[in-house]
């Protein structure tokens, strides 16, 4: 007896020292939406010298046009708009809307199954046993439908071998969708488990409505309301569209001015490790281009396109990134819809609950998912595993970003060379692997063939 009466105290002290390190954790802040222009769109109307900077990126957008076609017209003696790069890139893109239209359909269903169970949920008795194994059963089977829905997307775009363009629109708009729905559910399932029945408090779940306006809102966190404006402006939806064509074309014409000449015998003949790392640095001013270009017409135009037409209110997508030190402040500053996100529902939640109160663990697994995701949607985009990105992410990003460096412009200038070559070397590797396997095709490819990379196995390196 008196074992016992030793054993409560001690019990309950536990506890007490538990329930206190939970109240001493800060409460990480939640997203706020509130009617503001994205950044560029201020300074461009603040400062009509910042517009300057878009005249720039349009007369190099002509010039790069009038050398690609002086170019293609005097080694072959046809006129190359760049149309072919992008016919072959978009080939197979009738295979889209389907894929759209069922994946979105999927999603549909995965509101209608979350009712359900909400539904069911808080008219079950407050002490049920069976309230557990109901939640068990549909988390279970939500991470069952997001592993399906990445083994089912990879399958069909290898099925169909859709080429670059066309595959990363199918990826990257599942990975939207995923995102989505995870976001619906996270927050939502919060509200349902904290409801009380029989208390005043009214349980209000999203309308279908409000479900599909989400769903298509530039936005990755779920929030009951947003700040709408009154109307559209037109005139901002033409020149975003506009602006879209631009960037395909600007894309295009990199490609083929730059990429195909420079590595198109990739595979057919051997390079000695000279050339290979000329290539490379021949494409820093490449690679940097494709960054600047991916930010602009996915992070900006794009969302600002769709915010137009939807009457979103808040354009905060990215920060001044441009006048980052370090990697931390980049990569939480360059694309704030993926980064509000992965701060709302990863960073956190490790950060509060998971791993109560450790930065680091929340820090790096939002890095090691970012990076899994990343290399995911480029090894399905591509056609191939090449864990170069993966690397970065996880060994260059992730490590520098625990460095805390001054804000000088000196490191500003040593970060954007950073940058420009990261990106220029990835481009290269990228690239090579892909006319590798292009030019040299293997008949009954096995698992191995996808999975090691081809640039260091085929013998077209002299060392």
């Amino acid at each position: 007896m008196g074992e016992v009466i030793n054993r409560h105290p001690s019990s309950s002290i536990e506890e007490e020292k538990k329930a206190r390190r939970r109240k001493i954790i800060k409460q990480l802040p939640i997203k706020k939406f509130e009617i503001r222009d994205s950044l560029i769109a201020q300074l461009c109307e603040q400062n009509p010298h910042i517009r300057v900077v878009k005249h720039i990126f349009a007369a190099a957008l002509i010039g790069l046009f009038i050398n690609t076609v002086i170019h293609g017209f005097s080694e072959r003696g046809e006129l190359n708009l760049g149309l072919n790069v992008i016919a072959t890139g978009l080939a197979k893109f009738h295979w889209v809307p389907p894929i759209w239209i069922t994946l979105n359909g999927c999603i549909i269903l995965c509101y209608f199954g979350f009712n359900v169970w909400a539904r069911i949920r808080i008219n079950m008795p407050l002490k049920s046993p069976n309230k557990k194994l109901w939640d068990s059963i549909w988390l279970l089977s939500l991470a069952a439908y997001y592993i399906l829905q990445f083994r089912v997307i990879s399958v069909v775009v290898t099925v169909l071998k859709l080429p670059i363009a066309t595959s990363s629109v199918v990826c990257l708009e599942q990975t939207r969708l995923l995102m989505k729905i995870h976001a619906f559910v996270r927050t939502s399932a919060e509200k349902v488990i904290n409801f009380k029945p029989h208390s005043d408090q009214k349980l209000n779940l999203a309308s279908f409505k409000h479900f599909l306006y989400f769903l298509f809102a530039p936005t990755l966190v779920y929030c009951d309301e947003y700040p709408r404006r009154k109307s559209i402006r037109w005139n901002l939806v033409f020149e975003k569209t506009l602006e879209l064509v631009g960037v395909i074309f600007y894309y295009a014409f990199l490609v083929e001015r730059f990429i195909i000449p420079n590595l198109k015998d990739m595979g057919l003949r051997s390079y000695t490790i000279r050339e290979l790392g000329m290539m490379a640095f021949d494409n820093f001013a490449v690679g940097l281009m494709f960054l600047l270009l991916a930010f602009y017409v996915v992070i900006d135009a794009a969302q600002n396109l769709v915010g137009e037409l939807l009457r979103f209110g808040d354009r905060q997508f990215y920060l001044d990134w441009w006048t980052a030190t370090n990697y931390s402040d980049y990569f939480r500053m360059w694309n704030m819809v993926v980064g509000d996100w992965l701060y709302t529902y990863i960073y956190k939640d490790f950060y509060e609950s998971i791993v109560p109160g450790s930065k680091t663990v929340a820090k790096l697994t939002v890095f090691l998912i970012s990076a899994i995701v990343h290399e995911w949607v480029l090894t399905y985009i591509f056609g191939f595993f090449f864990p170069a990105l993966f690397l970065a992410f996880c060994f260059v990003g992730g490590c520098l970003s625990f460095l805390r460096i001054p804000k000088l412009d000196i490191v500003n200038i040593i970060f954007w060379y950073m940058l420009a070559f990261g990106c220029g070397l990835l481009s290269s590797l990228y690239a090579m692997e892909w006319f590798i396997r292009a030019n040299v095709p293997i008949e009954n490819a096995t698992l191995s063939d996808f999975l090691v990379p081809r640039l260091f196995t085929c013998d077209c390196i002299v060392y």
